[in-house]
């Protein structure tokens, strides 16, 4: 069963349709693969450039006919589902829908902390549109399990979880963000919330890019103030800063020069380097 409503795989079931034993097969026989493992070549000119062995792995990952059994450096392993998961998982029944969308509306709220239904749809790539969870939605309001609130600027009501406690004071704590970070995901709602027009840059030109190629937004208090550009150098043991980008309205000031300097001391302890170089 397919989980998602993307296929960033492509075509390659229709366009290889024998490689989808041929993986299976070789994945049986020597444990868990990865891409590295195949053959064939990355196709130029594409952001993610994947050959065509890489397409199949992760059609049958999202199909739920493999799972990610660990990494080697970057690169997902890739395994048979019965040698990876407990036998309790697999052998348990696959709940009907409605149980199935409440329980994928409840947590993806939980985890993210404030959501708007299509938000909850993004967070699990579902198709359909929010129309397709609302009825999940309502019962677990009508359960008060969630909440629902009207928002100031008019926009769609946000859903949290029940008992939040809202208009706390913000927290002083300063924090850079992988670009990837699930509060960036639902980019329009981050507009909306934040006033931040998040932008991923890994997959352009140099000449092409406005901010830098690993850029992290800083987020302090209840604002992303800003944006680095930073390299960890693991020869030197060393956070470089290349750029810190204010972002527009945000004054230069001790306090935030301040709080920059405990998020890089921060991310640094977290990386394991021992020194920031700005």
């Amino acid at each position: 069963m397919q989980v998602g409503g993307r296929r960033w795989y492509g075509e390659v079931d229709r366009t290889h349709p024998h490689l989808r034993e041929h993986v299976l097969e070789e994945i049986r026989a020597r444990g868990p693969l990865g891409s590295r493992h195949f053959d064939g070549a990355a196709r130029q000119g594409e952001m993610w450039g994947w050959k065509p062995a890489k397409r199949m792995l992760e059609l049958l990952w999202n199909h739920g006919e493999l799972v990610v059994a660990g990494r080697q450096g970057f690169q997902r392993l890739y395994d048979l589902p019965e040698r990876v998961l407990p036998d309790e998982l697999l052998g348990a029944p696959t709940p009907p829908e409605p149980e199935r969308l409440r329980e994928l509306a409840e947590r993806a709220v939980r985890a993210r902390g404030v959501l708007t239904e299509r938000g909850v749809v993004e967070h699990w790539r579902l198709k359909g549109g929010s129309a397709r969870i609302r009825d999940a939605v309502e019962s677990l309001v009508a359960d008060g399990l969630l909440e629902r609130h009207a928002v100031e600027d008019g926009g769609q009501p946000v859903l949290v979880p029940a008992g939040t406690e809202l208009d706390r004071p913000a927290p002083s704590a300063a924090v850079l963000l992988s670009p990837f970070d699930n509060l960036l995901w639902d980019r329009p709602f981050v507009r909306r919330a934040l006033g931040f027009d998040h932008l991923i840059e890994v997959y352009k030109p140099a000449p092409q890019r406005r901010y830098g190629y690993y850029v992290l937004p800083l987020l302090w208090r209840d604002r992303i103030v800003g944006r680095a550009d930073l390299k960890s150098d693991r020869a030197a043991g060393a956070l470089v800063v290349r750029a810190f980008h204010r972002e527009h309205g945000v004054r230069a000031s001790a306090a935030l020069d301040e709080a920059f300097e405990r998020a890089l001391d921060r991310l640094r302890r977290v990386i394991g380097l021992e020194t920031v170089i700005r």
